[in-house]
């Protein structure tokens, strides 16, 4: 009877979890772009954390929205790593729990960098795309050079996702971004966080030497 009774509970749960699998883009969560459907990453979340829907946290300070060309210097004022929101440390802690993983060294944040990748993340919200190529920066690069930071290259991974933890997992499961993410020549990471109407994340990964 106990045996019956785990092996009812296990199928349960797989069934819910295969159900919320179908219906997930039918609640108006955006889906993996790349395809991705190995959930859940990294095994910790219990079954009965599968029905939580993602809730809207506050939007993070944001720099102001640049409408004409910036001097050659980026004045970021306060903010500091200190003020990073909190599922921008938990989408840098990932990038670097992925490249320990694969036997490679922890990136560090820049702080600067993390500013140039939330105005990524909040343009594509605010102007309603989702590319690589910004109507109001240009690319990685142009913006970086727009800004006065000074890099000798850059790599850019873009999501739209439910959570940070979903969009870290898509990346890993894409060739190109997953390069990116454990590249060797890479000295530093910023990492922007801007949530959607929903609560979702448009997250923006800059990587740079």
């Amino acid at each position: 009877m106990q045996t019956i009774k785990k092996n009812m509970g296990r199928l349960a749960c797989a069934l819910a979890i295969a159900f919320i699998a179908v219906s997930a883009s039918a609640d108006g969560a955006p889906t993996s772009q790349f395809g991705f459907k190995g959930w859940p990453y990294r095994n910790s979340a219990p079954c009965a954390a599968a029905t939580r829907r993602p809730s809207a946290t506050p939007q993070p300070t944001q720099t102001p929205k640049v409408t004409s060309a910036p001097s050659t210097t980026f004045n970021v004022g306060d903010y500091t790593t200190l003020s990073v929101s909190a599922q921008e440390y938990s989408a840098w802690n990932l990038i670097n729990e992925d490249r320990k993983a694969n036997g490679l060294d922890e990136l560090p944040l820049d702080e600067t960098l993390c500013a140039l990748a939330r105005i990524k993340a909040c343009d594509m919200k605010e102007n309603k795309y989702f590319a690589h190529q910004s109507p109001t920066f240009g690319k990685a690069a142009d913006m970086l050079r727009r800004f006065g930071y000074s890099f000798r290259s850059v790599g850019e991974n873009i999501a739209h996702h439910a959570t940070v933890l979903k969009s870290e997992a898509a990346f890993m499961s894409s060739t190109g971004h997953r390069a990116n993410i454990l590249g060797s020549q890479w000295s530093k990471v910023g990492v922007g966080v801007c949530l959607d109407d929903s609560g979702y994340v448009y997250l923006v990964q800059l990587f740079v030497r």
